[in-house]
């Protein structure tokens, strides 16, 4: 097994690509700490993945971020592989019925052939734009600092940051969204130039359409439109994501660094 006695900590632990990626680990003999801001959620998900640690953690939580990562040296030791997989489009459950309710319109309109003109930067309020990015682009920074001191010690170590393909593309959304994994691939970029002396690789991702609840709030009307606009007409499963996250975590990913990987059918090609 390529995971044997290593020691993994995914974030978005308890449900979608996060718990598809510490699944894929444990079954790959990985000790993995799953953190996720759903503590009951967190416990149900892992009630069946062997070897894990379950980790309630609000990763916009700086001093709680160093705490779990100083419960893994204090229990383990030693820390090999970090996934980034927590993150939010957005940041309460009426600005994602909006998000929702104006991708359908715009989807209503082009059919009927008419024009739509999405409204969303003048809406966003200064606490909705602080909470998403402090989930999204602040909590792998949190991790990534609490993680690099540990996987220096063990000799070296892979991070995987989730991003998405909405940070390599125009996408009319809140900008929050796309401008906190924009960021994402900044914060990927510069660790992966910083921490390679250190035999530490850092990676992104940048799925598109993946069947998650997440991707999965959306109308399913809506959801087949983002499909074809893809020249793989379907979702990915969070399990195939999982072996993209395990490659790039493996020996096999050795000379990858400082790199973005898109598992979006085709709709991002670089």
């Amino acid at each position: 097994m390529r995971f044997e006695n290593k020691v993994v900590f995914v974030t978005g632990a308890a449900s979608g690509m996060g718990l598809a990626a510490a699944e894929a680990f444990a079954a790959e003999g990985a000790v993995v700490y799953g953190a996720d801001i759903s503590a009951d959620r967190l416990a149900e998900s892992f009630a069946a993945v062997p070897r894990s640690v379950p980790v309630p953690l609000d990763i916009s939580d700086g001093a709680a971020v160093r705490a779990a990562f100083e419960r893994v040296d204090a229990e383990q030791g030693r820390l090999d592989v970090l996934v980034n997989a927590a993150g939010v489009n957005a940041p309460n459950k009426a600005a994602l019925d909006q998000l929702n309710e104006q991708n359908y319109e715009g989807f209503v309109a082009m059919k009927e052939g008419r024009q739509h003109r999405p409204e969303f930067l003048e809406h966003i309020s200064d606490e909705d734009f602080d909470r998403v990015v402090r989930i999204n682009l602040h909590g792998p920074f949190f991790t990534t600092r609490s993680a690099a001191p540990l996987m220096k010690r063990t000799g070296g170590g892979a991070i995987i940051n989730f991003s998405s393909a909405a940070a390599l593309m125009g996408v009319a959304m809140p900008a929050y969204y796309p401008a906190s994994k924009a960021g994402v691939l900044g914060l990927t970029r510069e660790t992966a130039i910083e921490l390679a002396p250190f035999n530490i690789r850092v990676n992104a991702l940048a799925p598109g359409a993946v069947d998650t609840p997440l991707f999965r709030q959306s109308d399913d009307e809506f959801i087949d439109f983002l499909v074809g606009l893809q020249p793989i007409r379907r979702t990915a499963t969070p399990a195939e994501v999982a072996q993209t996250v395990l490659f790039l975590a493996s020996d096999e990913g050795s000379y990858y660094t400082g790199q973005t990987i898109s598992p979006s059918g085709g709709l991002v090609m670089q």
